[in-house]
C-alpha cells in the first residue's frame, strides 16, 4: 500500500471518529436538555397551588406522623391549609384526619390555638377523626375539633408530658472517655448526658413539665368541658377508641366516611395537604436516598 493510500485511510478514520464524537456530544446535550426541562416541569407541578376548589366539598387536613418543627406535622404544614379551607366559600367544613402519636409540645399547642382562633371567626365546623393513633400531641390537636371521632380499635389519650435524657457517664468512664464541655452559667449543662441530674435540677425539670402538663390539661378541659369523666384521663394512660368514648375523650365511634355522611350529606371529600413534592421523590428514587425519619428531642407530649 502506497503512502497516499495510507494517508487517505488515516484521514477517513479520523473523520469517522470526529463525526461519531460529535454525534455523541449532540445526543448527550439533547438528553441533558430534556432532563433539565423535565425537572423544571416537575418543580412547577409540585409547587403549583391546586387548592382553589369551585365545587361544594369538605376539606380534609391530614395530621400524619410525629409532631415537630422539622417533622411531617408542624404549624407551617397544617395551619395554612386550614386557613385555605376556612377562606374557601365552597368548603362546607373541615375534617382533621389524625394518625399521630404526638411529639413537640410547642407545635401541638400552637396548632391547637390557631385552629381555635380560626373557628372563633368562622361558623364552619371542624371535626377530628382519629384513625390508628391520636395520642399525646395528636390528641391535643384533635381536641381543637368541635367533635372527636375514632374507630373502636384506635389508640387515644396519653395526656402527659415527658422529657427524655440519658446518663452515659458510667459507660464513658469504663471506656476511658472524659467529657470536656466548657460552659458559662452553673446550670447550662443541666442535661449533659455525661453527668447525673442533681436533685435541684430534677426538681426544676419536674416543675417545668408540670407547668406544661397543666396547660395541656386546661386546654383539654376547656375543649371537652363536661364530657370528660374523672381526672384519671390526665395521667398519661391511653385507651382504645371504644374505651375512650366511655370516659369522654371521644364523642362517637365513626370513620371519616361516616362523619361525611352524617354531618355533610356525603359531599365530595378533598384532601388539602396531600400535595407531594414530585421532584424530591424523583431525586430520592434516582439516588436511592433513604426516607427521612424523625425522632423527638426535648420536651414532648
Amino acid at each position: 500500500m502506497d503512502d497516499n493510500k495510507i494517508t487517505q485511510n488515516l484521514v477517513e478514520s479520523l473523520l469517522k471518529d470526529r463525526n461519531s464524537e460529535r454525534r455523541y456530544r449532540l445526543i448527550y446535550r439533547a438528553g441533558f436538555l430534556i432532563l433539565f426541562l423535565f425537572i423544571i416541569l416537575l418543580m412547577y407541578l409540585s409547587s403549583s397551588n391546586q387548592n382553589n376548589y369551585a365545587e361544594s366539598h369538605v376539606a380534609v387536613i391530614e395530621i400524619n406522623g410525629m409532631i415537630g418543627s422539622g417533622g411531617p406535622v408542624n404549624v407551617e404544614n397544617i395551619i395554612p391549609f386550614v386557613k385555605n379551607a376556612f377562606n374557601n366559600k365552597t368548603c362546607n367544613g373541615v375534617i382533621l384526619k389524625i394518625n399521630s402519636p404526638g411529639g413537640s409540645a410547642t407545635q401541638s399547642k400552637i396548632i391547637f390555638d390557631e385552629i381555635n382562633k380560626l373557628k372563633s371567626k368562622n361558623a364552619k365546623k371542624v371535626y377530628s377523626v382519629i384513625e390508628d393513633v391520636g395520642a399525646s400531641g395528636g390528641y391535643y390537636i384533635a381536641a381543637s375539633g368541635d367533635r372527636i371521632f375514632s374507630s373502636t380499635s384506635s389508640i387515644v389519650g396519653s395526656i402527659g408530658v415527658r422529657l427524655d435524657s440519658f446518663n452515659i457517664g458510667p459507660l464513658m468512664n469504663k471506656l476511658g472517655i472524659k467529657s470536656q464541655v466548657i460552659s458559662s452559667g452553673k446550670d447550662k449543662t443541666i442535661l449533659d448526658p455525661y453527668n447525673s441530674l442533681s436533685e435541684e435540677h430534677k426538681a426544676h425539670l419536674k416543675k417545668l413539665l408540670f407547668n406544661i402538663h397543666d396547660q395541656f390539661i386546661k386546654d383539654i378541659k376547656k375543649s371537652r368541658s363536661s364530657k370528660i369523666d374523672g381526672q384519671n384521663v390526665f395521667t398519661g394512660l391511653f385507651w382504645t377508641g371504644d374505651e375512650a368514648t366511655k370516659i369522654g375523650l371521644v364523642d362517637e365511634i365513626a370513620s371519616i366516611y361516616d362523619v361525611n355522611e352524617k354531618y355533610f350529606n356525603n359531599i365530595n371529600l378533598i384532601t388539602y395537604n396531600n400535595k407531594k413534592n414530585v421532584l424530591k421523590e424523583l431525586l430520592n428514587t434516582i439516588l436511592n436516598y433513604p426516607a427521612i425519619t424523625y425522632g423527638t428531642n426535648g420536651i414532648t407530649y
